[in-house]
């Protein structure tokens, strides 16, 4: 799990958990982390020692490029079970358009020998 103000990988047990009225869970690293989000009321962006400090920084030098983290590579390749359902849901709308077209088709071939005849 990832601290809430600086974004480092905190080990387990060893974290500290601030829990809002609202039911909001804030993970903490360190006092320094808790100190500067919840005493001195800093926004992670502004600070210049936080990985969304240097993900905003990334931003402004190289134009909005921004490169992706190891995690969002992975978030990427693996299907989720909701884009599985989707992803099956659409083959059967395909499957269900072709067996519709083909049939279309012969309908269409009719329709087009019927109109060619002379009567």
């Amino acid at each position: 799990m990832k601290c809430s103000f600086c974004g480092h990988e905190i080990g387990k047990g060893t974290e500290t958990i601030f829990v809002t009225s609202k039911g909001k869970a804030h993970y903490m690293c360190s006092s320094k982390c808790e100190k500067n989000m919840f005493k001195l009321n800093r926004k992670p962006r502004k600070t210049k020692w936080t990985e969304e400090y240097r993900k905003e920084k990334n931003i402004r030098v190289k134009g909005g490029v921004v490169t992706p983290t190891e995690e969002e590579v992975v978030k990427e390749t693996k299907p989720t079970a909701d884009e599985k359902k989707s992803a099956e849901a659409k083959k059967e709308v395909k499957k269900s358009e072709k067996k519709t077209s083909k049939t279309g088709k012969k309908e269409s071939d009719k329709d087009k020998t019927k109109k060619g005849s002379p009567k």
